[in-house]
């Protein structure tokens, strides 16, 4: 019996892990972890721009908070400048958790293969129960969320312009004082629920 060397023991063991994932799959979700980073850099600029009005002590106990929270606090803070707007924000904030769902179970879950080569299943393992099947994914599919990732990202750019404008036009509200020239004044996007 021969002995196996460090390196061919660490290949066979890696054998029982491979994903079979085509190159075109592992494009996919390379753009899905690339559209997310960009979501959540504005997010946290966003963030950032929104606590500055608050003093230090409060802006380093709110910088502590998790992404999910911060994306909360956004929702509030848009809530609290454009009332008339809040069913848009609160559905716009709903598709960017649902899309980071997607993708934190894209990048975060278990691979499993399935008896289609182009189709993936992604599942969460846990000590006490059998694997749990999250989601099922492909090429498209992944490309899809990597898409919806970068609208979000776009929209909440917007948003904050629209932010930014509704800040000014509500800190010029002085008799005698013109109002600056707006941007974007209109929401980036309108809910029928908002409708007067």
């Amino acid at each position: 019996m021969t002995k196996l060397t460090d390196k061919r023991r660490k290949e066979l063991r890696r054998t029982a892990f491979e994903l079979h994932l085509q190159e075109y799959q592992l494009v996919a979700v390379g753009h899905v972890a690339i559209r997310s980073a960009m979501l959540d850099n504005l997010i946290d600029l966003t963030f950032q721009q929104i606590i500055r009005r608050y003093p230090d002590t409060v802006r380093a106990e709110l910088d502590r908070l998790s992404t999910p929270k911060r994306i909360k606090a956004i929702e509030d803070d848009l809530t609290t400048v454009m009332p008339a707007n809040k069913h848009a924000i609160h559905e716009f904030v709903s598709e960017i958790f649902s899309a980071r769902n997607e993708r934190n179970d894209i990048l975060h879950r278990m691979w499993r293969s399935t008896d289609t080569p182009e189709v993936k299943v992604l599942v969460e393992v846990s000590h006490d129960a059998p694997e749990l099947e999250k989601r099922r994914v492909t090429a498209q599919s992944m490309r899809a969320t990597a898409d919806r990732l970068l609208d979000l990202a776009i929209e909440l750019g917007d948003w904050k312009m629209t932010y930014n404008n509704a800040l000014i036009r509500r800190s010029v509200r002085a008799p005698g004082i013109p109002a600056p020239p707006v941007f974007q004044e209109n929401a980036p996007r309108l809910s029928p629920k908002d409708r007067p």
